[in-house]
């Protein structure tokens, strides 16, 4: 019996204390939005809603056979609409959260718009939730560009956003793929 113990406490320490868990997602936007939901803020322009999308687009592809398109007809010049999903964590606690993609413009960047990256403790419903996950303007040019955020977080769930803010009024079109979200129990 004397032996069991230091074993069974050895054993607890190092499946407590042992490599932090990480939980890794990957989305290339396949034939779908793979689980993501569309949502939009700040898209009414003269009492009309203004028109916006979000889909599987297989003309464009960075990795695989399709992309995640992003459309906007941003007539007022404030339109965001953004990809969101809610992740359950293996643990309550704190985390650090890392997303990596590449993005494309259909034309030059227009230096004002913005992507919206971010990791939030809810979905953002308001302009005052989805501030903390929009990101200093200029997106991507007619190249793929790849970008890449790190985020801490607490808690037992996250909800990732992934989008575009225009501030220049008129039809922007913007792409997304090779997603990849990666959570980590933090030190």
């Amino acid at each position: 019996m004397g032996m069991r113990l230091p074993s069974a406490l050895l054993a607890a320490c190092l499946c407590a204390c042992g490599p932090p868990r990480q939980q890794t997602f990957f989305f290339s936007f396949e034939g779908s939005l793979q689980g993501w939901t569309q949502q939009g803020l700040d898209l009414a322009y003269g009492g009309a809603q203004e028109a916006w999308s979000i889909t599987s687009d297989p003309t464009t592809p960075y990795d695989g056979g399709s992309s995640a398109r992003f459309s906007l007809d941003d007539q007022n010049g404030t339109g965001k609409i953004w990809l969101e999903r809610t992740f359950s964590l293996s643990s309550g606690g704190h985390h650090v959260a890392h997303l990596d993609f590449a993005a494309l413009g259909t034309r030059d960047a227009i230096a004002a718009d913005r992507l919206i990256v971010g990791v939030l403790p809810a979905p953002p419903r308001n302009a005052d939730a989805l501030q903390p996950a929009l990101q200093p303007p200029g997106i991507a040019g007619s190249t793929w560009t790849s970008h890449s955020y790190d985020f801490d977080l607490t808690g037992s769930a996250a909800t990732v956003v992934i989008g575009i803010s225009g501030a220049t009024p008129g039809q922007i079109v913007y792409h997304l793929d090779a997603l990849t979200v990666l959570f980590a129990d933090a030190p």
